[in-house]
């Protein structure tokens, strides 16, 4: 995704409608502003793991992962944004979102799917290497299983940069799930 950029100084003299950033890494921190209902629509689509290329005025293009969005609190809307600016062919560590697929067994019986890493850090060997998610098959969980960070297949080139034996998705016994919801509810 490209979103044009445009060089600033300071906050004072923004333009109305323009959100400031900071594009930085070990090397550089570049101060720029974009547009910000372009930032916040590409931002819906890319989140934090998907690259996007600031295009800035002048020429220069630097590719980049959203680092950290500051929102206003009270119209709960972009203040200010910090990229990660990445080199091309270097490794790269980034959340990718998890997902499920299949209908297991577990929930089946009565069980209850549990997510228990939403976003699994891996380690891309490059910025346009990340996948957009990590889908985990899980149509043989049976009620009590645990499908750890290790077992999931990752795509080619891609590794864990968690430790293998993390919990990543189980089945609760529906039983566990009424215990909770006392423990919850008692407190």
């Amino acid at each position: 995704m490209e979103l044009k950029a445009y060089p600033r100084q300071g906050t004072k003299g923004l333009a109305e409608g323009m959100l400031p950033v900071v594009a930085y890494n070990k090397d550089s921190n570049v101060s720029l502003s974009v547009d910000a209902k372009l930032f916040d629509r590409i931002f819906r689509q890319t989140s934090t793991h998907g690259l996007i290329e600031l295009v800035v005025e002048g020429g220069e293009t630097i590719p980049a992962l959203v680092k950290a969005v500051q929102m206003n609190k009270r119209t709960r809307k972009p203040q200010h944004v910090d990229f990660f600016a990445v080199t091309y062919g270097q490794e790269i560590e980034a959340p990718v979102p998890v997902h499920t697929f299949g209908k297991a067994k577990g929930v089946i019986e009565g069980g209850i799917l549990d997510i228990l890493v939403h976003n699994l850090n891996i380690v891309a060997p490059g910025p346009r290497r990340i996948p957009q998610e990590i889908l985990v098959d899980v149509s043989t969980l049976e009620i009590g299983g645990v499908i750890s960070a290790g077992e999931i297949t990752l795509p080619e080139g891609c590794k864990l940069a968690v430790d293998k034996g993390v919990a990543v998705i189980t089945i609760l016994a529906p039983q566990k799930m009424a215990e909770a919801a006392e423990v919850t509810a008692e407190a």
